[in-house]
């Protein structure tokens, strides 16, 4: 027992003197990771903006969502760089890649977007119409999470991350075509729509098994 609580302390003063050295560059690098993602994503939106705003999504105030390193469920929440915006309680958008490199090899990466809307009734009410116009799609899949949430997500090559704007332009064009044909998302907010429920912490673990 000893043996074994000696060989652990050594491990870790290891472990705490290697983080002394590459604490501040590791840093670093995940947040010029995160930086040049995020630039990604907002460029590929940028190119959509008149089309997204005419959808009653204006891209405008979109704010990367934090990443909290004293988080104890870091290995989960760390997986997903993520843009988001709140247009006042009753609508609620989100655009993200996210990625598990323990899953097989087509499913470790995905790009998505998503909708929420306050009112579970609202959400059905999008979600059916979103799936009336899904004959349009050609690579992304469209799903509803278990909450109501209307979902359209693309896997990626993980080989090919690199390019990952690529692949979320044309996740985004297809967004685009399904809520265009539907009118945008105006129409389908109750008139005394507000919030009966908020979205939840992580709605990018829900539900997608239909992508």
């Amino acid at each position: 027992m000893d043996s074994q609580e000696s060989v652990i302390s050594d491990e870790m003063k290891a472990f705490l003197q290697e983080g002394l050295r590459t604490y501040t560059p590791a840093l670093a690098a995940l947040s010029e990771f995160r930086r040049q993602v995020l630039s990604k994503l907002q460029n590929v939106l940028d190119e959509f903006s008149t089309q997204l705003a005419g959808c009653g999504l204006s891209i405008d105030n979109l704010k990367p969502k934090s990443m909290q390193l004293d988080d104890q469920g870091l290995a989960a929440r760390a997986q997903s760089i993520e843009l988001e915006r709140n247009y006042g309680g009753e609508l609620y958008t989100n655009y993200h890649v996210i990625w598990a490199l323990d899953e097989p090899k087509d499913k470790q990466v995905r790009v998505g977007a998503w909708i929420w809307l306050g009112i579970r009734a609202d959400r059905n009410r999008l979600f059916g119409a979103l799936q009336k116009q899904q004959s349009l799609l050609k690579r992304a899949d469209l799903v509803q999470d278990d909450n109501g949430l209307a979902r359209l997500v693309l896997y990626c090559d993980s080989d090919l991350f690199y390019n990952v704007d690529g692949e979320f332009r044309i996740l985004i064009e297809e967004w685009v075509g399904l809520l265009s044909g539907i009118g945008g998302v105006r129409p389908f907010l109750s008139s005394a729509a507000s919030r009966t429920d908020a979205p939840p912490e992580r709605v990018l673990e829900v539900g997608c098994e239909g992508g």
